[in-house]
């Protein structure tokens, strides 16, 4: 009997364990959090630098590493809190002023990848999710969980042509045909004429209709006293043949 009770106690703390196991691993998180975006800007003229920038909510949990062929490098803090407040930030400068024995030894054409991580210090993720980076500098980066990868390749601005003039500010709007502009204005132009004179002949036609009646008038007055004329010799004549019979 009394080994029946083990047993039965040893598998109902099974279940319980079980049970508490199962509780314990679907509370861990599965889904990866927020990646913020890093964006590599690279030097396209002699003098230019190439720049690095983030985009997103600051966050302690946020870890930056670079790898240049066989090497990776983790970020200092320093970086990173500098990276994440917004600003974009030249990589030569950031080089010079935390790696001041590597500032001659920037990566140039060479392709570079910066992987964004979340360190997973509290273990809430799902072991599936978390990783073990090897680094070439300092000890390893634990618990990491891996967010995104930016590549680019870094240009020396010293190796790179130069920036291009600016424009001549004095170069016609239309270099094809720079005439096009005068010939649309002499157009113009040409038509003023022919506005005023369209307004000057609505002006004069009062005066040249007055002309025509007054012309009118004259000649009716004229052919009038021609007509009266001929009745007055007629009317004579007529008086004359009349005394004579």
């Amino acid at each position: 009997m009394t080994n029946l009770i083990k047993v039965g106690a040893i598998a109902a703390l099974a279940t319980v364990g079980v049970i508490f196991g199962n509780v314990t691993a679907s509370a861990l998180e599965t889904t990866l959090p927020a990646a913020p975006k890093i964006t590599v800007s690279t030097a396209q003229y002699k003098g230019e630098k190439n720049t690095i920038k983030f985009e997103g909510t600051a966050n302690d949990h946020y870890r930056f590493v670079i790898t240049s062929g066989a090497n990776k490098i983790q970020l200092k803090s320093a970086i990173r809190q500098e990276l994440m407040r917004g600003s974009e930030l030249s990589i030569e400068e950031l080089v010079k002023k935390y790696y001041p024995s590597s500032a001659d030894s920037i990566p140039y054409d060479t392709p570079i990848s910066i992987d964004t991580y979340w360190f997973d210090k509290e273990g809430n993720y799902d072991n599936s999710l978390r990783q073990t980076v090897a680094l070439t500098v300092g000890g390893n980066l634990t618990k990491a969980v891996k967010l995104s990868q930016t590549s680019a390749t870094l240009k020396n601005p010293e190796s790179l042509p130069e920036a291009p003039a600016n424009p001549d500010p004095a170069t016609p709007a239309n270099p094809v045909n720079p005439e096009a502009s005068t010939e649309s204005e002499n157009v113009n132009v040409a038509t003023t004429p022919v506005l005023v004179e369209s307004t000057s002949a609505s002006v004069s036609a009062p005066h040249k209709e007055a002309e025509r009646t007054e012309s009118l008038a004259e000649t009716g007055v004229s052919v009038y006293s021609v007509i009266a004329a001929a009745v007055t010799v007629i009317t004579a004549g007529g008086a004359a043949i009349i005394k004579r019979s």
